[in-house]
Order: C-alpha cells, then sequence, then structure tokens
C-alpha cells in the first residue's frame, strides 16, 4: 500500500525555481505549471508518498516553510493506493462509492431525519433516522446503488432481487418514499443489522496539518481521517462477520459523524463476476469509470 498526500498551493510563477529546489532537498520532484497568459499566479500540486524518510513530522515542516517563509496558503489530501497483496487476504472492504459520477450520490428530502450531538465539547453531530427516507427515486435510473446524504445506502428493485437471490446477510431492506415529478421507480434503503467488532488497535490516523482548528482531542472523530481499517485476527474468527456491515465507531465526514458500510469479499466478488462493476483498485485509476464500485480493502492483524 502506497500512502501519498497532495500539498496544493496558488504561488507566483517567479517563485518556480526557489520552490523547485527547496522540494529537491526533501528528494521531491516538483512539477511546477505552466505559466498563464493573463495571470502569474498557478495552481500547484505537490504528490508527497509518506514512507521511513518522508515522515508526517517531515511534512509538517516542509508544510511550515511553505507557509513561514514562502508565504504560501497550504491544503492537503490523503490518499492510498493499494495493490494485489492488499486486496487478496482481505475479507471485507469499505464501500467507498458505487460509481465515479455525482449521479450515484443522493439526496434525501423532507423526512424523519433528526439530528443528536455525540460531542458537546466541539458540537459533533450524527444522524437519526426516524422513518423512511424520501428521495427523487426516478434518479436511480439504470443503477444497482446510490449513495444518499453520506449515511445511507438505496438500492433499485433489481439489485434487490439480486441480493435475495445471492443469499446476501447482515441487511434487512425498507423501501423508500418517491418525491419528484418524474415517475417513481422501486427502491429499498438497505439498514445494516451487523456491526463489525471494534478495529485493531494497531490502526492508524492521519489529521490534517494545515486545518488544526478542526480537530477535536476531546471525541476524537472530528477532523481524523482513518488510514485503512484495521481488525484482530481473532475478532473476525470469533466474530464471523456477515455480506453487509457497519463500521463501530464513528466516522466524520468534516460536517457531522457516520458509521461506513463494508461488503463482504464473496459480496463483492459477486458483484464483479455478474458485470455490476469492474475490478478497479484505486480513484485515480484510469479505468475508474462512472459505475464502477470503489472498495478499499481492510488489514487482518495477526
Amino acid at each position: 500500500m502506497e500512502t501519498r498526500v497532495i500539498v496544493d498551493f496558488y504561488a507566483d510563477y517567479y517563485l518556480k525555481n526557489k520552490l523547485e529546489e527547496f522540494f529537491y532537498k526533501y528528494g521531491i520532484q516538483l512539477t511546477f505549471p505552466e505559466k498563464r497568459k493573463h495571470s502569474s499566479e498557478v495552481y500547484v500540486e505537490v504528490p508527497i508518498n509518506l514512507n521511513e524518510r518522508l515522515t508526517v513530522d517531515t511534512l509538517a515542516r516542509i508544510i511550515s516553510i511553505l507557509e513561514s517563509e514562502f508565504n504560501l496558503s497550504c491544503g492537503e489530501a490523503l490518499s492510498f493506493k493499494f495493490d494485489d497483496e492488499d486486496f487478496k487476504p482481505s475479507p471485507f472492504f469499505e464501500l467507498r462509492s458505487t460509481g465515479n459520477s455525482q449521479k450515484v450520490f443522493l439526496e434525501h428530502k423532507k423526512d424523519g431525519i433528526e439530528w443528536k450531538t455525540i460531542c458537546n465539547y466541539c458540537g459533533l453531530q450524527a444522524k437519526v433516522q426516524n422513518s423512511a427516507l424520501v428521495i427523487d427515486t426516478s434518479k436511480i435510473g439504470d443503477r444497482y446503488m446510490v449513495n444518499v446524504g453520506i449515511d445511507y445506502w438505496v438500492v433499485s428493485e433489481k439489485m434487490a432481487i439480486l441480493m435475495e437471490k445471492w443469499n446476501i446477510t447482515g441487511y434487512k431492506l425498507q423501501e423508500v418514499i418517491h418525491i419528484g415529478k418524474k415517475t417513481a421507480q422501486p427502491a429499498f434503503q438497505i439498514i445494516p443489522t451487523s456491526i463489525l467488532p471494534s478495529w485493531s488497535s494497531e490502526m492508524k490516523h492521519y489529521y490534517f496539518i494545515t486545518e488544526t482548528n478542526d480537530q477535536c482531542s476531546i471525541c476524537n472523530i472530528r477532523g481524523r481521517i482513518d488510514y485503512p481499517y484495521h481488525y484482530n485476527k481473532i475478532d473476525i474468527e470469533q466474530n464471523p462477520i456477515k455480506d453487509i456491515n457497519i463500521l463501530q465507531e464513528w466516522k466524520s465526514n468534516g460536517q457531522w459523524a457516520y458509521h461506513p458500510i463494508f461488503l463482504s469479499k464473496r459480496f463483492r466478488d459477486l458483484l464483479i463476476d455478474n458485470g455490476i462493476t469492474r475490478d478497479v483498485r484505486n480513484m485515480y485509476d484510469n479505468n475508474y469509470k462512472s459505475k464502477d464500485w470503489l472498495f478499499d480493502p481492510v488489514i487482518i492483524v495477526d
């Protein structure tokens, strides 16, 4: 697995040589954009692979110098690149997306969603669902599954039939309510009934260096970015997972907290074997298309 942080900033083009020299000191190749016709300012992205030499502490020092000495305002994004050795042993996967398109992310309408506070210190909240989801089901179209409001997953009728045929475990279905001008289509919310065991003590997290004000040291949820999830082998053997599961711990999307969903290797293989998705490994792959499902493997610790 490759752990990468992309540091980005806007800089005047005249800083090109100085910045190239600065990053070269750390063994980082900087590809500076071409100068634009009507502006000397360019947008720069610097991919940095974290390793034993380029650690988080080193990255913090780089960003500090960029901000203090070069007077740049930096942002950062964390991503992971997986290989076969990460996917092969993984018994289940976090479902990240059911397509590389905004069409797979829908919003719920005026329904029975309330909010509860889970951290009184930072005010972080989570949704409480008291009734069926209300969405424009016509937007599902020919898709098998869509994400609704980050927290929820909704399947079409054809996907619900397949899940029953495949004897998928760990869920129940609740029909959603249609709202919108176009004709409704049958759609069902997946309600997971299986909760994963606690993650391993070897689980790692990342905290954005440029966004310290967004971190909460009390709940340790707000501002925390999770590495691929680690689980102890003995916990998985003693508590066999289902085909659909949710994370026991809370995760924040930057605005509220929720429990991500995980699918078993068996379920993922069925999706690939039946042509519902291709075997895509990373969100930055060129072959990641609008209807491919994206999964992150979990790591099993002996």
